[in-house]
């Protein structure tokens, strides 16, 4: 079985390369520079070319807050990007796996989303992967997998940018009043690869370390098992004027997926191995 990776430049898809090829897959692992997923022929060629059985499409347009400035780039990307992927994966009958984001949701909830919640998304860049996840059904047979505050080596994200800065003794002040689930990469990719290898039904899933905390709560966390002592203030979404709105409240209810690859390991204890790794 050959897997194709789109986007494998980027940090989710570094970790699935890692992880396939920690498992003795055949890998192919495409970056940007090596495939424009925009350029329709481009995947066309690439898929004639490869004939994968299973793609998983990292490729994406991920900065949130440039989103609401540039949303036509971040929807050629997530959408016209995913339905060339999809198409070529119905063309070759490939399986494919997409990526999407608890972003999709509005944070109005009181309890964990489930995939069949009613998506609502605040921002152009969820609007853009809400739309994602409509095209990559264009694919005979897709899976759907929302994740969450994502962090991993290989690319920028909220834990190594809070521990430079802590270690750099700069004033750091945190919102502490949205709730999510940090998951790590790695275990990210183990779940990708779990769901493929054990063939899951077609459909929406979602996957994070479990557990809940505010990205105030993350800081803490990292700073402490880095054992840098710095003063954290925490402070309201309202302090911060980003220009996209996030949701509130965005913990995504996984046991559908745990059904199939097993209990999902809580975000403290996946923190603690990353940063032994050096993440």
């Amino acid at each position: 079985m050959t897997f194709l990776i789109t986007g494998a430049g980027g940090m989710l898809g570094q970790a699935m390369t890692r992880e396939l090829r920690g498992r003795r897959r055949e890998v192919v692992a495409l970056d940007r520079s090596q495939l424009d997923v925009c350029d329709r022929d481009a995947v066309s060629g690439a898929f004639a070319f490869v004939r994968p059985d299973y793609v998983i499409h990292c490729a994406a347009f991920t900065k949130v807050d440039e989103a609401e400035t540039s949303e036509r780039a971040a929807l050629d990307v997530n959408v016209g990007g995913t339905l060339n992927v999809a198409g070529a994966c119905r063309i070759t009958g490939a399986r494919l796996l997409y990526p999407s984001t608890d972003y999709v949701f509005d944070g109005n909830a009181s309890e964990p989303y489930t995939p069949s919640s009613p998506m609502a998304p605040l921002n152009a860049y969820g609007i853009s992967k809400m739309a994602g996840e409509e095209a990559a059904r264009a694919a005979d047979d897709c899976l759907i997998v929302r994740t969450s505050w994502l962090y991993g080596a290989g690319g920028k994200n909220f834990v190594a940018t809070i521990l430079q800065r802590a270690r750099a003794a700069v004033q750091l002040e945190v919102v502490d009043d949205q709730r999510g689930s940090p998951t790590w990469t790695h275990d990210l990719a183990r779940v990708f690869a779990d769901l493929l290898e054990r063939n899951a039904p077609p459909g929406v899933y979602h996957a994070t370390n479990s557990g809940d905390t505010t990205w105030y709560g993350l800081a803490r966390a990292a700073t402490r098992a880095a054992g840098i002592d710095i003063l954290i203030k925490p402070i309201r979404t309202e302090d911060t004027k980003r220009p996209a709105k996030r949701p509130r409240y965005s913990v995504l209810d996984c046991s559908s997926t745990e059904s199939i690859v097993g209990p999902l390991r809580a975000w403290d204890a996946a923190l603690l191995a990353a940063l032994e790794e050096g993440v």
